[in-house]
């Protein structure tokens, strides 16, 4: 492991030392000229992010002339995206070598790392199409050219020395590596050894829940059929009580019963001599009933007798009332009888 540190160190050298190299290559002077004029832009060649830097643009006219628009866009490279922090836009009638200092200030944000970005149009009335051009300028970033040389030559120093420690610690790891490689073989037997007893855990585990959940179940099964055992138990006491006091008075209506059963007997034998004598009444009512109807009819016969007497008697009667009797052929139909 301190090998590969070791290894990370010079490489991170190596970087330093390309990274110096190429920040030595940048200028703080851009120059422009076209449509008559000549644009100079100044800038600081490096800073820190989150700082206000400055912009200086001098534009100088090489003829009398109207300069109708000039614009500067700058863009900073914040979290690997391009964002515009500052623009400026400038116009102004120029006699032949006037020349117009502008200031541009603004502040990099937090996140910035990388090359400002600048785009610069210039349009006036010596030309017909607007000019235009691109370029770099300040480099931001955490640590600046002069703090990354320190660096670099207290690094240089110290890596003659790490040099010998790093043959020292090559030689360690070396045996290091031995130990390490007949480690590992032990490490990947115990860890075989550790997968199958996990495995035979979670089973275990699982057959103890198992186990836990029907022990669970059983315990209240058990709880209920206890409250229901004590609940019968308590309803067998009251039960028996009952048992015992409807047996007592089971023997009391039993004598009772056999008192009352004689009673029966002598009512049942008085009963029967009743019944007996009722029958014989019965009979001589039946018989007394059939005189009655025979006397009823006589009567009734002897009633219709004397009332057709009585009805014969005045029909006679009135015949004898009439003075003379006509006889005639013809057949005569004659009235019922009127009744008295």
């Amino acid at each position: 492991m301190q090998a590969k540190k070791t290894g990370y160190f010079l490489i991170t050298l190596l970087l330093l030392s390309g990274l110096i190299c190429s920040v030595g290559a940048s200028t703080t002077t851009v120059s422009f000229r076209g449509g008559g004029v000549t644009i100079d832009l100044t800038f600081p060649e490096e800073v820190h992010p989150n700082t206000t830097i400055t912009h200086n643009v001098t534009i100088t006219a090489h003829t009398d002339l109207s300069l109708q628009s000039f614009t500067l866009f700058i863009y900073a490279p914040v979290n690997a995206t391009w964002q515009e922090v500052k623009n400026r836009t400038i116009s102004w009638d120029f006699y032949e070598n006037e020349t117009l200092t502008s200031r541009i200030e603004f502040q990099l944000p937090q996140d910035t790392n990388g090359t400002l970005y600048c785009e610069m149009t210039a349009q006036t009335d010596q030309t017909a199409e607007a000019s235009s051009y691109k370029f770099y300028t300040t480099r931001i970033s955490e640590l600046t050219f002069s703090e990354m040389q320190s660096m670099y030559y207290e690094m240089l120093a110290n890596y003659t020395s790490l040099q010998a420690d790093y043959q020292s610690l090559l030689n360690e790891y070396n045996d290091l590596l031995a130990n390490y490689t007949s480690l590992f073989a032990n490490y990947t037997a115990l860890l075989s050894e550790h997968n199958d007893l996990l495995t035979n855990y979670d089973t275990q585990v699982a057959n103890y829940q198992t186990l836990l959940n029907s022990y669970n179940k059983l315990s209240s099964d058990y709880n209920t059929l206890d409250s229901n055992y004590r609940s019968q138990l308590s309803k067998y006491n009251a039960l028996q009580a009952d048992y015992d006091s409807l047996n007592s008075t089971l023997y009391s209506v039993q004598g009772n019963y056999t008192f009352l059963q004689g009673n029966f007997t002598d009512l049942q034998a008085v009963y029967d001599a009743l019944k007996e004598t009722y029958n014989n009444l019965l009979s001589d009512l039946n018989n007394l009933q059939g005189t009655v109807d025979a006397d009823n009819i006589v009567m009734f016969i002897f009633v219709v007798t004397v009332a057709c007497l009585v009805a014969f008697i005045i029909y006679i009667k009135r015949k004898k009332e009439e003075p003379y009797v006509v006889i005639r052929k013809e057949t005569v139909t004659m009235k019922p009888d009127e009744k008295p």
